[in-house]
């Protein structure tokens, strides 16, 4: 029986608005590939859509999202070669996020519990984030010898990206906020209604002038160089992890002979230890 029998995307509408519902919560609604395949399907649907002006992205349960579900990653014997984790950047993995930055029309996300990882990188991928005050944000990869999408140095300022990236440690939502992570901080419960609140006001803008708008300020950031370096990114993505090293090796080992928590539990004791020597930074979980 499969973890859980329900859909993986829930869709919901209130007159302009589509609400999409990730709907894991057993997982915290880590991206699986039903799941990115799911809302790659839904938004190309929704994007042609007449009726639809805007969507909302939610997360059901306790968390937005744990980013991708890496449960698989150590029931195999054979590690992918960088050649074959190319091809699947390639494909659908780099396909996913690209989604939510290409869809013609506004994307508001609504985060609650924890929006980490690629959670987190939806979330900013979105046009709008709303977040409660209780959620955390962050890009922990690097604790699993891996990286992120290359999205948070278009948001943040170079020290904040790098210290964020770097450790891989989660930040609270106010910290979110001062960085220009996310939009809106409200009440715990409430990051639905508030999305819903922007994404019903940008519902009545015609379509035509949002759609053109939002082309542009998309044109302007890939001049720049958004896309390019979200291309980069998954090259080194590929190499990093068709390569062996030893904190990956041994996070792998744990997991294969002792399943993910075991093995997430192995891991987060290591920075621990940071935390109960030096003490924790401010804003940082």
């Amino acid at each position: 029986m499969s973890e859980n029998p329900d859909p993986v995307l829930i869709i919901e509408r209130d007159g302009p608005v589509a609400l999409l519902r990730f709907n894991r919560p057993n997982s915290l609604n880590a991206f699986n590939l039903e799941l990115r395949t799911e809302i790659v399907r839904v938004l190309a649907e929704l994007a042609v859509d007449d009726g639809v002006r805007a969507v909302v992205l939610a997360g059901s349960g306790r968390a937005f999202s744990a980013g991708y579900d890496i449960s698989g990653g150590g029931s195999g014997d054979r590690k992918p070669t960088v050649a074959e984790y190319q091809k699947m950047y390639d494909g659908e993995v780099g396909h996913f996020p690209l989604a939510i930055w290409d869809f013609p029309k506004p994307i508001v996300a609504a985060v609650h519990g924890y929006a980490v990882g690629g959670g987190c990188e939806i979330a900013m991928l979105c046009d709008l984030t709303v977040s409660t005050e209780t959620a955390k944000f962050g890009e922990p990869e690097i604790r699993f010898a891996s990286s992120s999408t290359l999205v948070l140095p278009w948001l943040v300022p170079m020290k904040a990206a790098r210290e964020i990236l770097y450790s891989g440690k989660l930040i609270a939502a106010g910290r979110a906020y001062e960085l220009g992570m996310i939009n809106e901080v409200v009440p715990d419960g409430d990051h639905e209604r508030a999305a819903m609140y922007h994404a019903q006001l940008m519902s009545k803008v015609a379509p035509l002038a949002l759609r053109l708008l939002k082309a542009g300020l998309n044109r302007t950031y890939e001049m720049a160089g958004f896309r390019n370096a979200i291309a980069f990114h998954d090259n080194l993505t590929a190499i990093i992890h068709g390569s062996e090293t030893a904190e990956g090796l041994a996070f792998r080992e744990v997991q294969k002979k002792d399943g993910l928590r075991a093995a997430l539990k192995w891991r987060d004791a290591q920075f621990s230890q940071v935390d109960e020597l030096y003490g924790k930074s401010g804003g940082v979980q």
